[in-house]
């Protein structure tokens, strides 16, 4: 099946998921590990909400995505909003997603949760009423092809992360 090119002139809202699209984590077995023992599972999200400045960082090492971050400031110079909607079991380390994604990225993106994936949906339609535009005017980047489908048969743009090459940007 053919993907469907996104034209940028059509987008009115920008929303990112976090992990594995804007932050590269370098433990790509992050939760896992994070799972692996009770230790582990208070260890990393007691370290988020006490560092959150430092915890994507240093605590849990991630990276920017190089292609987004310039996706990111052609949204900008189109003015076009961006937010940032992350699936997270809980908010002790909404401060330290935050501070990632405003050191990296800029000051001017959201982030805001969803308990699950699933709800990433109802999140977005929040965002449209909030932005007052329409469901097929709003671009979602994910790396989870499971979110994306389902974003896409509900008429949202959504677009995997590992297919960014097929919006197109003219002017």
């Amino acid at each position: 099946m053919e993907k469907q090119k996104i034209n940028l002139n059509d987008i009115k809202v920008a929303i990112f998921d976090f992990d594995e699209t804007l932050a590269i984590h370098k433990d790509k077995n992050f939760v896992k590990h994070r799972e692996e023992s009770e230790e582990n599972f208070l260890k990393f999200f007691s370290n988020a909400y006490a560092n959150p400045d430092c915890f994507y960082d240093e605590i849990e090492p991630c990276t920017k995505s190089e292609t987004l971050y310039n996706l990111i400031n052609n949204l900008r110079n189109r003015n076009i909003k961006i937010y940032c909607l992350s699936g997270m079991k809980f908010s002790f380390h909404l401060k330290a997603k935050q501070s990632f994604i405003n050191k990296h990225y800029g000051k001017d993106i959201e982030v805001i949760t969803t308990t699950s994936q699933e709800l990433k949906l109802k999140g977005v339609k929040i965002l449209q009423r909030v932005n007052k535009c329409n469901l097929d005017e709003i671009l979602f980047v994910d790396d989870r092809q499971d979110v994306i489908e389902l974003l896409k048969q509900n008429g949202i743009k959504g677009i995997n992360v590992d297919d960014i090459n097929l919006l197109r940007c003219s002017l």
